[in-house]
This record gives structure tokens, sequence and C-alpha cells, in this order.
């Protein structure tokens, strides 16, 4: 008799196993038991716990697996609501339940204060909104109204329709500018608008750099902020770099969120919220976007489960959306798209093997045009540098937006690592394209020319680095060059019509190399296999990232975000950063563009809590502008010297950009969760309203 208490015992534990089990192996159970958990353990303020279980439910549309990272819902929970008919029904309970105290059109009376045309005392988000509904505001007016969930997110989408650009309560909150559509030729011709960002990185060819001199070295030193934004949520990186258009500036939110606001004020225009089909949280949910692509009248928006979104750049409403790739599982985007003649281009990432894309889409429609696989399949070239099926996962990710030529419609797109990282066993060959430039026919998706950095990597150097498109003089004459400062520790100028190596030299400190051969091919020095394993310069996070370099075109300088670190290496892993035990640290350094060589270097003092740096800016205002983990800088563009800092409080990996609006020019950062503008204030002597000039003294 005694063993049957022992075999319902042995049951029950497998049963608790086998529960256990499923959780772990069913991505949908597991994150949810991991909210719940979450909960329970008080880390979920400000939600009830039967409220979290309702938006968990499979019918519910909420992306509530973003709280295991967040832990915000403020920045989780979203309107979701939103449609012509819902905004209907919300007017029609705005007649029952809110217009005795807060009046016709929600502009406040003697009873209620005003809810269109200013902050909320109790908060703008949607979740802030819903539970002031829910629950009300004690010892005010403001009671509980008893509504279902839907009411109620439909009484917010009313309220929030009334305060739109273009109607009465907006116009009080923030001054409306007239939107004028971007030409493909604005575009081309970017850098002669400086008052404007129109791409990721300015321009099309990538140069980072404006000729807005306003600011300058006499006077970089009184920078003040001009205004600053909160952004909503916690534990994401924020990498976006805004666009700027006429005044009016738009910017990509985690999880699913565009905004356009007024860029002299900060005061929101409109905002737009889509619905996320895949929200299983994994190391990329919580990398924000890096921007947005602006072409026509449209704002193009890729979101990391793979939808492309096309909206009004003036109401912000959606106008078409259409699905990059089916698989948003294995894919993702978190770059910004890039818009150019009546296309706009998407770089696929790929999280668990796959094989990283390029796709380009007709502007107008949302139709797929063309796309371009980083790693060819059977019967392409390319696929015989491929040990077996290897190709099949060989990852090769597009991280980045690349940058255009338009004269000779080239796309320039750089390609990530193959995968697995380390293992070269399981992929033995050169695994093209990835760790490569590769050099595609805007019209046709036609694969012109590749270079490849570094064949069979493997130390995780991926090739998503910016290439800068420049006219440089060199010996011979001036070659049309593509300039590369690549992960792998080697700056590299290629002739970006054939891509022919010009230039191939280290700006950073690299060991794993003795040099490279007169096609750029890397002479490698093997490691030695041993258990102590090699010591490597630079490490995996590479000499330096995805971060941004700026071209002055004036002093042909090629300014790069360094980082200089070692990593100890094994033939099929690697050891943490800093088990070197030699401090690393970060650097900005000026290269001349046409040989490689050090003009000057601005070091940061060693660290020991981060590895990562931000992108770069430059003005003719004889300034760079840069960011080392929380302190944003300006250098003296000669020299390298800081003539001004600021510390933020909050982590800079983004890149820095500058416009101009009513005659300033402005800097802008984010850093940490804030959106910063930087300006002069409006009684320096270079403040001109009436000027909208580029140039020493003015705008």
């Amino acid at each position: 008799m005694k063993k049957r208490p022992r075999r319902i015992g042995l049951l029950l534990a497998l049963l608790i196993i086998g529960a256990t089990a499923t959780v772990l192996l069913v991505p949908q159970l597991r994150w949810r038991v991991q909210v719940i958990v979450l909960h329970l353990a008080g880390k979920l303020p400000d939600i009830e716990l039967l409220e979290v279980v309702q938006f968990m439910l499979p019918s519910s549309d909420q992306s509530m697996a973003f709280l295991i990272e967040q832990r915000n819902p403020y920045a989780v929970v979203r309107n979701k609501r939103t449609s012509a008919p819902d905004i209907e029904a919300g007017g029609a309970l705005y007649q029952t339940h809110c217009i005795g105290c807060h009046g016709a059109g929600a502009a406040g009376s003697h009873v209620g204060p005003a809810l269109v045309g200013r902050p909320l005392t109790h908060g703008d988000s949607d979740w802030a909104i819903y539970r002031t509904i829910r629950l009300g505001l004690p010892n005010t007016a403001m009671q509980s109204l008893r509504m279902t969930p839907t009411e109620r997110w439909q009484l917010i989408s009313y309220v929030r329709s009334l305060d739109k650009p273009g109607t009465q309560a907006a116009s009080t909150a923030a001054p409306q500018r007239a939107y004028e559509a971007v030409t493909f030729e604005d575009l081309v011709h970017a850098e002669q608008r400086p008052q404007d960002w129109l791409t990721f990185s300015g321009s099309y060819s990538s140069v980072r750099h404006s000729a807005l001199a306003q600011v300058d070295r006499t006077n970089v030193g009184q920078l003040t902020t001009k205004w600053l934004r909160q952004i909503e949520g916690t534990g994401a990186s924020i990498e976006v770099s805004p666009l700027v258009h006429n005044g009016i500036m738009y910017l990509a939110l985690a999880p699913c969120v565009v905004l356009a606001l007024d860029a002299k004020t900060g005061e929101t225009l409109w905002t737009y919220v889509c619905t996320l089909n895949n929200d299983e949280p994994s190391e990329f949910t919580v990398v924000s976007y890096r921007g947005v692509a602006i072409l026509d009248d449209k704002i193009f928006f890729a979101t990391w489960d793979m939808q492309l979104i096309a909206i009004s750049a003036t109401t912000g409403q959606e106008i078409w959306h259409t699905t990059v790739d089916e698989d948003d599982y294995v894919y993702h985007v978190d770059s910004a798209p890039l818009a150019f003649g009546d296309q706009v281009a998407v770089g696929v990432a790929s999280r668990l093997g796959g094989r990283g894309h390029l796709v380009v889409f007709d502007a107008a429609t949302g139709k797929e045009r063309w796309r371009f696989n980083a790693i060819p399949g059977p019967g392409e070239p390319g696929n015989e540098t491929w040990e077996g099926d290897s190709w099949k996962i060989g990852g090769g990710s597009m991280w980045l937006s690349g940058s255009y030529d338009p004269a000779t419609d080239l796309l320039y797109w750089p390609v990530g690592n193959p995968k697995p990282d380390y293992k070269v066993s399981e992929r033995l060959g050169d695994n093209l394209y990835t760790d490569s430039m590769v050099a595609l026919r805007g019209s046709t998706g036609e694969l012109v020319w590749h270079f490849q950095a570094t064949p069979g990597d493997n130390r995780d150097w991926d090739a998503s680095q910016m290439p800068t498109l420049v006219d440089l003089p060199m010996q011979g004459g001036t070659r049309k060059a593509l300039l590369w400062a690549n992960r792998n520790g080697f700056y590299y100028v290629l002739d970006r019509i054939t891509g022919e190596l010009l230039v191939g030299t280290p700006f950073a400190e690299q060991n794993w190399a003795e040099g490279l051969d007169e096609k750029g091919r890397p002479i490698r020095k093997p490691l030695s296999g041993g258990l102590q394993g090699d010591l490597v310069y630079p490490g995996n996070v590479g000499a330096t990232n995805w971060w941004p370099p700026t071209y002055d075109p004036k002093r042909q300088l090629m300014i790069v975000p360094v980082l200089e670190q070692g990593q100890v290496f094994f033939s099929s892993f690697n050891s943490p950063p800093l088990d070197t035990g030699k401090p690393f640290y970060t650097a900005v350094r000026a290269l001349d563009a046409s040989t490689g060589k050090l003009v000057w270097e601005s070091r940061h003092a060693p660290r020991l809590i981060d590895n990562g740096t931000s992108g770069l800016l430059s003005t003719d205002g004889g300034l760079v502008f840069g960011g080392d983990l929380a302190e944003f800088s300006a250098y003296d563009i000669d020299s390298g010297e800081v003539l001004w800092s600021l510390e933020t409080g909050g982590r800079i990996i983004a890149a820095p950009m500058t416009y101009a609006v009513d005659g300033e020019q402005m800097i802008a950062l984010v850093a940490g969760r804030v959106l910063f503008v930087f300006g002069l204030p409006k009684a320096h002597p270079n403040f001109d309203p009436s000027s909208s000039a580029a140039g020493s003294g003015g705008l």
C-alpha cells in the first residue's frame, strides 16, 4: 500500500514537469506566464492583475509581451480602437457622460477642464487616460465611468480626434505648419536644403554633414536646451535619428509609434500607433527603430515584425501597409527605410538564421518591385562559398540603411555577419555576401559589384557600417569614392562605380591580419587553437559599429566613432569583452579621407561599464557633435578639442542631427529616453530669424 502514494507523487511530479516543459516550449504560453509572475512580484505598477489577464487573452489586440522588458503599462498598453466607427461611437459616449463637465468639443467649462489643446494633468498616454476613466480622480468631480473596456477606448479615440492638427483646439497647442511635398529631386539635392534633414543620414550620400553654421566654434559654448521630450517606456536603446521637413519633425518609437512634432516647440502635431502582428519578446523587441523615410506626401515606417506602412505626412492617417516578409519570427526590421525614385527600400535582418534581404516597394501602392537575398541560393553566383546547405540559415542581416547614388542608380547596402557567429566548421567557405558591401541597381536589384571585408568571418564582425559617398581628390584626379570604416579595424576607400579597392589601412588597433592583398582580402594570422584562446583586436563589438561617421567635404576628413577593445577568442566561441584585463576606451578619430592617416583624435577616458558610443554630425560651423555614454560634446573639427559638453543623464547611442526652423539652427539628439533639442539663446548676435541662408553668422 505504501507504493500508491509514491506513484501518485511521481505522477504529480511528471505532470508538473510536463506542464513546465509545455510552458517553456510554447512561446505564447511562456511570455504570458512571465508577465503574470512579474505582476505577482510587484514589478508591474498601476495595472490590476485582472486587466493584465484580459489584455493577454488571444482575442485581445494588446502587445503585453513588451511588459517583460519595459515593465511599464503606460508605454505598452495602446488604444487599438481608432477607426472612424470607433470615433463615432466615442462621440456618442462623450455626449452621454462627459459634455456636461468638459463642454462641447472638450474645450472645457466652469465645471471641468479642457481635454484638448493642453497637456493632461494626470498623463497623456493611452493607459493614463484609460485609468482615469475607469477609476476616476479622488476628491474631484471626475468619477469612475461604468463602461466596457471597448467603450473606454472609443471615448479616448473621440477626444484625441478633437486634438488633431487643423482643429481649433490643436491650433492653440502648437502653430500649424503647411506641409510641402518632398519630391525625389528634393532628396537628390538634400545637401542644398540644410534647414531640413530628409533621410536617416541627412542625404543619399550619408555624409552626415550640414551647411548650417549659425552655431560655430565661437558660440557653441552658449548652447541651451530649447525643448525636450520624455519618451515613454523603459529599457529600450533609443537609436532614432529624426527627420525634419519644413519645421515638422518625424520620428519612430517602439513598440510601434510614429510622431510628428513641431520642430520649433516639440508640440505634438499627430501620433500614429500601429498593432504588431508578433509580440513575442526577444532581444530585438526592445531595440527602438532608427527612423522613417519621407517622399511626396508620405512617411514610411518599417516595423520589427515585418510591416511596411505608409502614413500621411499631414494627418498621420495610414495610407497603405504591406507585409515585407511572412515569417515575422525569423526576420525583423529595425532600420530606417530609404525612399528613392518612386520606391522605398527596406533592409531585413535575421535573428535565428535565415537569410537577410533587401526588399524594394512601389512608394505609391506598396506593391513589391524586387528583392535581393544577401545569401545566394543554389545556382546563383556565390552559393558555392557555403558548405552544403549552410546557406539556408546563413545570416547576412541588413541591419542599417544604405546609401544611394542617383547619377548611377546604384544602392550601396552593408551586409551583416554569417551564422552561426563563431562556429565556422558548420559553414566552411567565404560565405558570400556576408560582411560585404553590395552595390545594387536601384531599378532592378541587379548585383553590380560586391566587396567582402571579412571572408568566412568567425568574430561577429558584420559589415553594418554606413557607406559614405564622396567625390574624393586623390592621386591621379578626383575619384567617385565610397568611404567605409569597417568593424574589423580596416578603413577602405572603394571606387563606387566598380568596387575596386583604392585604399585599405587599419584605423584602430588590429592584430588579426598581416595586412590586405591588392584586392583587399585580409591576410589572416591563424588562431593558436590553445586552451587559453587568443587575444584579438578588435573584439566582437568591433573597432566601430553601426554608429554613423561623418565627412567634412571642405577638409576631406572622414571622422569615425571608434572603440578600442580586445577580446579572447576560441575556435568556436568568444570570451566576455572584459576578460583581457585591459581597460577599453572610445574615441572620435579624424582620418585623411584619401589615405586613412590619423589627423586627430579625441579620446574618452577608459571606463568599465559600457562598450558603445554614438554616431557623429559635422557642420560648416567648424564643429563635430557626438556622444559618449551620457556626455554629449562638440569638438573643434580642425583639432578635436572639446569646446562644449553636457552630461545628459541618459545613455547616448543614437546619432545627432541638425536642422533650422524660423531662422534658428537646432541640434537634436536622443539620450536615454529623452529627445533633447539645443540652440543658441535668442539674444545671441548670430540669431537672425529673418535669415535662411547657410553660412557664417546666419542661416
